[in-house]
């Protein structure tokens, strides 16, 4: 299969729906109309209907502001603006359909649209044409409804010397905006972010405005509007108040090739309104309204919908730096069985391609890079291993690149002739690097045929590093000049990989992506926060880049547990202390992907002390039970977007305290953790003493699952918190899917590794407290099977549907009930989980952590019917 210069599709357009009327004009010059009724749906034209969870929302129309030279746009919905081109007279950044020319001289000068000339239906919406300030030189802009709302493209006739063009968008005093950005804070309000791929964090600049690891053309605003910028060019956003900072980004070029310079916005901060610069000659764009969620399906109904991966992308996954050899990766599953810890996946890092002749070091980089083949020094037997890790129920997984390397001096040096040479002699790497140009169709075929054979022997996951490193814009590609390809790099490269994974293993590969950009969300299974310091300020720093990024469409986030930069000075360990190896893990327990390797302790975790193991042990364990949670929130996320790692402010839009928080999060609509992130906890944990952590709860009662206290919304707390847990919160009135190991009370229950067993699901329940109002809510379990409950001042009732014939339910509670009844018999009570285990249905109380009622079930025919009275009252 051949590269596409285009690799992903068009907005969905109204090609053949004329309108019902043109849109109100004010400028005078024409007469008012009305706009469009029809009811088009913000989701994809595939669906069926919208996913659980979320909602349609209504169409999205627009009018004209202005009169004279003050042509301007407004996007309403339902009657109300949620979205207006900023006022002004700016031409240049800042101001609103503006544009930059090449003046032929080496300068360039600024300019914009004016006056409203003409107007005339098209399919779909309006086309207008309107004067610039530029003798000889007139804008169209046609706007049309889409399936999922509003299409703006604005043309130049003639587009001769355009190279910039700008758009604005006013903004409110309490606006708050996100995108798919690896940014200082989540909310993006004040920052300036770039869509060029690259590094970001410690390895890009302390702050770079003009890249991202997750390159994004899309925001959405807490005033009820998302935007979408629909190019292949290079761009940037400004977001209120803010400005361009000084110096610029680490930047590693082609040889030869000039610095790109960033597309320009205001000088000065513009607290008023969103800047959007395109370095491009015309733009197109959309705009979508309604809840976040809605805007978030709207976006990706026009870009593509991402893939879903296969279960076992939220298994633990191990990896090191470096392997010795093929005995330590084998080792390495051995300790973790041994341990008692939850494995899904191992990789192999670089290296483990062939080395040159007498390099004998193992070190980052000591392979010949794209060989494609195993070094037979180190890995004799790639076969064999792989076989090994195979029958223990264990995926085994590679780091690939698109980068053709041959170790330095410091990595044992030595020639990558006749092992890795045939791309540079086929002239296959984008000139001035040693990156494959996969824009190259004999390029492109010869990359995923080296990959297909060495997937062969049994590799069923990969991590995708690089193809961001070089900023390729001033490049030039095979398919084009690097301004037209550059950001669609990342993308060709992740799907050659995947298709080399399908060509093994159909549908069921993991993927570990590095960089993304728009599309890599339908190549890849799921991504990892780069490269982070070893340090509670890494922490901080991945807590934020899995909340952003989680928005780009990769919303099977992780991070490497631990870090992987240790920060000068290094401890003596080089690895991360116990205290922040703890608070990572547990952060890994509730991001999608739980992965740990690194070049330290982090590597081996069975090094650290015993209670660190433990305690280790205790959020894989968790990250495994949430199995069921995560997969149901992955299928919503395939069919709509919407992400699992969410903002609190994104599922709580109208709550100012809840933009604040970028240190907490929610994991789907009902879960909400608080990692323990704040640079005390390192003397605390090493003192042996509890962390103050500051927890804000929205609106609504949260039960601790760690505690069961039930504690009131709408306000900040400080939750004292041990090593052992950390600040996890179920909304009351909510249900998880919960794959609960402890207790274990079934004789053939979940096994360590297991995510999900046949005939076998598990809930977690967070019933109303006392005296609250009933509140009635769905949980879809691991074998399709639903339980609907309801909860009040009448007690708790459960009703489960299509459930496996052995049925756990967890209900959080800090006393027990007089009687529990199912089907309107009383189940029997045993005096503790082991009792409970030899019993054939029953219940029992259990202690915290997640403690409470503990069901053991066996639905007739998938059904069972559970009363649980409030508590001193029996059923």
């Amino acid at each position: 299969m051949t590269p596409q210069t285009k690799s992903r599709p068009r907005t969905r357009r109204i090609a053949d729906a004329a309108p019902i009327a043109v849109l109100m004009l004010i400028s005078g010059l024409l007469p008012a109309t009305v706009g469009s009724t029809a009811a088009w749906a913000a989701r994809p034209a595939a669906d069926s209907g919208p996913a659980p969870g979320t909602s349609v929302s209504p169409p999205v129309d627009w009018q004209t502001q202005g009169r004279g030279q003050d042509f301007r746009l407004a996007f309403r919905q339902g009657g109300r603006t949620v979205a207006a081109q900023a006022p002004g007279d700016t031409a240049g950044p800042g101001g609103r359909m503006a544009y930059q020319t090449d003046d032929g001289q080496g300068g360039t000068t600024y300019h914009r649209l004016t006056t409203l000339t003409s107007s005339r239906q098209v399919a779909g919406g309006t086309r207008y044409t309107v004067d610039t300030d530029e003798s000889g030189r007139t804008a169209t802009v046609t706007v049309t409804h889409t399936l999922q709302g509003a299409h703006v493209a604005w043309t130049f006739t003639p587009a001769t010397g355009v190279t910039a063009v700008f758009e604005a968008l006013s903004a409110g005093s309490a606006e708050h905006y996100l995108g798919g950005s690896s940014a200082t804070t989540v909310d993006l309000r004040g920052l300036v972010r770039g869509w060029s791929p690259g590094k970001e964090g410690s390895e890009a600049g302390d702050y770079c405005q003009d890249q991202e690891q997750t390159a994004s053309t899309f925001y959405l605003s807490s005033g009820g509007y998302g935007f979408h910028a629909d190019t292949d060019h290079i761009g940037r956003f400004a977001f209120p108040g803010a400005t361009p900072a000084g110096g610029s980004c680490r930047l590693s070029l082609p040889s030869g090739a000039p610095a790109p310079t960033p597309c320009p916005i205001a000088a000065t901060a513009q607290d008023d309104r969103v800047q959007t610069c395109v370095k491009d000659d015309h733009l197109d764009y959309d705009v979508y309204a309604g809840t976040p969620a809605q805007v978030t399906t709207a976006y990706y109904g026009t870009v593509g919908l991402p893939l879903l991966p296969p279960p076992s992308q939220f298994g633990v996954m191990k990896w090191r730096d470096v392997n010795a050899d093929q005995a330590q990766v084998l080792d390495d599953v051995a300790e973790f069985k041994t341990l008692g810890i939850p494995l899904g996946t191992i990789w192999i890092d670089n290296p483990w391609e062939q080395q040159p002749a007498g390099n004998t070091h193992r070190i980052n980089g000591s392979a010949c890079t794209n060989s494609g083949k195993f070094d037979p020094t180190f890995f004799p037997d790639p076969k064999a291993m792989i076989d090994r890790i195979h029958a223990q129920g264990v995926k085994f997984g590679l780091w690939v690149t698109p980068h053709v390397g041959t170790p330095s001096s410091s990595q044992g040096g030595g020639s990558c002739a006749g092992i890795n040479d045939q791309w540079a002699k086929n002239g296959w790497l984008i000139p001035g690097t040693n990156y494959i140009d996969l824009t190259n169709p004999a390029a492109y075929q010869a990359y995923v045929a080296q990959l297909t054979k060495v997937f062969s022997l049994g590799v069923d996951m990969t991590k995708e590093d690089r193809s961001e490193e070089y900023r390729l814009e001033t490049a030039t590609f095979a398919a084009g000049p690097g301004s037209q390809e550059y950001l669609r790099y990342p993308a060709l490269y992740q799907k050659a990989v995947s298709e080399a994974l399908r060509n093994v293993n159909g549908e069921d590969f993991e993927t570990l992506v590095r960089a993304g950009a728009p599309g890599t969300a339908q190549n890849a299974h799921g991504i990892w926060g780069s490269d982070s310091y070893e340090n509670f300020a890494g922490l901080r720093t991945e807590l934020r880049y899995g909340i952003g990024e989680s928005l780009t469409g990769h919303f099977a986030w992780g991070s490497d547990t631990g870090g992987i930069d240790p920060q000068k000075p290094a401890n003596a360990t080089n690895s991360p202390t116990p205290t922040l190896f703890t608070r990572w893990s547990q952060f890994s327990s509730v991001s999608p992907v739980f992965e740990v390797g690194g070049a330290g302790m982090n590597a081996a975790p069975w090094l650290y002390p015993a209670d660190t193991v433990d305690r280790f042990r205790d959020s894989a364990v968790l990250h495994t039970e949430l199995y069921p949670y995560f997969y149901a929130l992955a299928r919503q996320a395939a069919a709509t977007g919407v992400p699992i790692m969410r903002s609190v402010g994104y599922e709580y839009p109208d709550d100012q305290q809840a933009w604040a928080q970028d240190q907490e999060f929610m994991v789907g609509p009902d879960l909400l953790a608080a990692p323990v992130t704040a640079e005390r906890a390192e003397t605390d944990g090493a003192a042996g003493q509890a962390t103050p952590v500051s927890v804000y709860l929205p609106k609504g009662q949260w039960i601790d699952v760690f505690t069961g206290e039930v504690v009131d919304g709408g306000q900040t707390i400080t939750r004292n918190t041990g090593l052992d847990d950390f600040p996890l919160y179920l909304k009351a009135g909510t249900a998880i899917g919960f794959n609960d190991r402890a207790p274990q009370v079934w004789g053939d229950g979940w096994g360590t590794d297991t995510l999900s067993q046949p005939g076998l699901a598990g809930w977690l329940y967070a019933p109303q407290p006392a005296g609250a109002p009933e509140a009635r809510t769905t949980a879809i379990g691991t074998d399709g099977g639903q339980m609907v409950a309801f909860s009040g001042p009448q007690g708790s009732h459960l009703q489960l549907s299509g459930a496996p014939a052995e049925t756990q339910v967890v209900v959080l509670a800090q006393q027990a009930p007089d009687a529990v009844t199912v089907d309107g018999l009383t189940l029997p009570k045993a005096d503790s989980t082991a009792q409970l285990r030899g019993m054939r249905t029953g219940w029992t109380f259990t202690p915290g952590p997640f403690g409470g009622i503990v069901l053991k079930l066996r639905p007739d025919h998938g059904r069972a019917e559970v009363v649980i009275p409030p508590v001193g009252r029996a059923g």
